[in-house]
């Protein structure tokens, strides 16, 4: 950012010369940042004594991003008001009431000092072995155990899932009440509980280049900063009496994991967030962070957890010379699926993967993963165009996406009238249990394509978005992208499907690298 910035007039606010009109992409919403960013003093954004610009700054974006390619009914949930809020918060007390009841031995009561703390984004749960795991934080809290170290692990949603490995602490209902109280408090607050600079320049300049501002009305803003800092005072009262010596997070870029990342910082606690899918030039909560004022910025991680070099050095690029900076740790999760596992569950899911690919035969296997919240236009009318197609002379095995599962039925009938596929196996097990036996993978956007890239399947990337997400990736020439029709598509799939695997991604073991976290962070068993 600029020490001094100019303020221009709405008519002069262009991204690269030219007015943003239809879907944007994420290349032209990443750049609209960066010229708000050196334009105007949103590092000076504060509300509650919050810089609140990293969290304003995020939800800009995927919300420009939903505008042009969610469903209306994703678009919907996503402006949920007071009332509706409220509503789902009491059923969701309800839930887990009912989820303490089913299965108390996987309610963490603890109050005793731990050396660990990890908050799960509340999805990134598979079924294995009979039991729900946690697929970033449950291999580091395997491996902390084995050093010695002790963990809590917090779970987020009105989604509980028993039984799971791991007791946890489950967190939803407190911060529903700590997120309308801070809703409630913003609109008593005083004037003065805001300070937002040129906030409405910035709201002319980005509307004249074509772009939404909902999310930079000052009103949002307000009741955003306020639930961070609210939601922060409750994490903060559970950390000072768990005292860890450091924290994780899966998906830090909300209000709750930001509050989370918050309290963290208050208590002097490191905190660090675990890659749990695509990240890369086009992701605004990991590439291209203008310089903090100070050492940090308050809101973002002081590390990241990332599973290769790739996406260290999107994070390298801006994070020199600041107090944050990338870990190269692996995908913890694939620890699970080397050779010589013995996590419960691994070989049995091995086994129906199997007897999934026998059912297939000498037919070629193509594993389509589907994304949440896409409209059926942007998604599902191409995969439905390939089943019509091929859907006798190709496996198609379809993967939906953890936040999705509710839609299984209204997936299963929409792609079941195309032709044949595979849903509910590949959909219940674990993706590492497929990727053995997958020819090649079709995707609109998925992190998938680099858990493929791991096991050497090839993958197919069928919108524009989607090779932007993957941009770095797609160097290799692993990667293809195909947006043409059904008949491109299919000619790309049997051609990558004849041309064999070749792994192209290598990662460390999460257990040396966890060791390599911990003696470089100075915590000792």
């Amino acid at each position: 950012m600029m020490d001094d910035p100019v303020y221009e007039s709405p008519a002069a606010a262009t991204v690269v010369g030219t007015v943003v009109s239809g879907p944007p992409r994420s290349s032209d919403l990443m750049r609209a940042l960066a010229e708000v960013e050196s334009r105007f003093p949103t590092h000076e954004w504060r509300v509650a004594g919050v810089a609140v610009w990293p969290l304003v700054r995020l939800r800009w974006f995927f919300r420009e991003w939903a505008a042009g390619y969610a469903s209306s009914a994703q678009q919907e949930a996503s402006a949920t008001g007071a009332a509706r809020y409220a509503k789902q918060a009491l059923a969701g007390a309800a839930a887990a009431a009912k989820a303490r009841w089913r299965d108390p031995r996987a309610i963490d009561w603890g109050r005793d000092r731990r050396d660990l703390v990890y908050l799960s984004d509340g999805l990134s749960f598979t079924k294995l072995g009979g039991r729900w795991v946690e697929r970033f934080c449950d291999p580091l809290i395997a491996a902390a155990k084995r050093a010695g170290l002790s963990s809590s692990l917090w779970t987020p949603l009105h989604l509980y899932h028993v039984p799971r490995y791991t007791p946890s602490r489950l967190l939803q209902c407190g911060i529903d009440r700590a997120s309308m109280a801070g809703a409630l408090h913003a609109r008593r607050a005083a004037a003065d509980s805001a300070s937002l600079p040129a906030q409405n320049e910035v709201v002319n300049w980005m509307a004249a280049a074509g772009f939404g501002v909902e999310s930079l009305r000052a009103a949002q803003i307000i009741s955003d900063g306020w639930r961070v800092r609210m939601v922060a005072n409750l994490h903060r009262r559970r950390l000072r009496r768990l005292r860890p010596r450091m924290a994780f997070i899966v998906s830090f870029y909300s209000v709750e994991g930001m509050a989370f990342v918050l309290a963290c910082r208050e208590c002097g606690i490191p905190v660090m967030d675990i890659q749990h899918g695509v990240q890369g030039e086009m992701h605004p909560a990991y590439a291209a962070w203008p310089r903090p004022r100070g050492d940090r910025h308050e809101l973002l991680p002081d590390r990241f957890w990332v599973w290769s070099d790739w996406e260290a050095d999107v994070i390298g690029s801006w994070s020199g010379g600041t107090g944050h900076s990338p870990f190269v740790g692996g995908n913890p999760w694939s620890d699970l699926w080397r050779s010589d596992s013995r996590w419960q569950g691994v070989t049995e899911a091995m086994a129906r993967a199997r007897a999934l690919k026998d059912k297939a035969g000498r037919r070629s296997v193509v594993l389509i993963t589907l994304q949440y919240g896409l409209s059926a236009s942007e998604q599902l009318e191409g995969v439905a165009g390939l089943l019509r197609s091929r859907g006798e002379k190709m496996a198609f095995w379809v993967r939906l996406h953890p936040a999705m599962l509710e839609r299984r039925e209204e997936i299963r009938s929409y792609l079941g009238s195309a032709g044949p596929c595979e849903l509910d196996e590949c959909s219940d097990l674990p993706l590492q249990a497929l990727l053995p036996h997958v020819d090649v993978h079709v995707t609109h956007s998925s992190s998938t394509v680099i858990d493929a890239a791991q096991f050497g399947v090839p993958s197919v990337i069928t919108t524009i978005y989607g090779a932007e997400v993957h941009g770095r990736i797609l160097s290799t020439g692993f990667v293809q992208v195909e947006t043409g029709g059904t008949p491109e598509l299919e000619a790309t799939l049997i051609r990558l499907a004849a041309g064999g695997r070749r792994p192209i991604i290598a990662a460390p073991p999460a257990d040396a690298a966890l060791a390599r976290l911990l003696a470089d962070a100075s915590i000792k068993a």
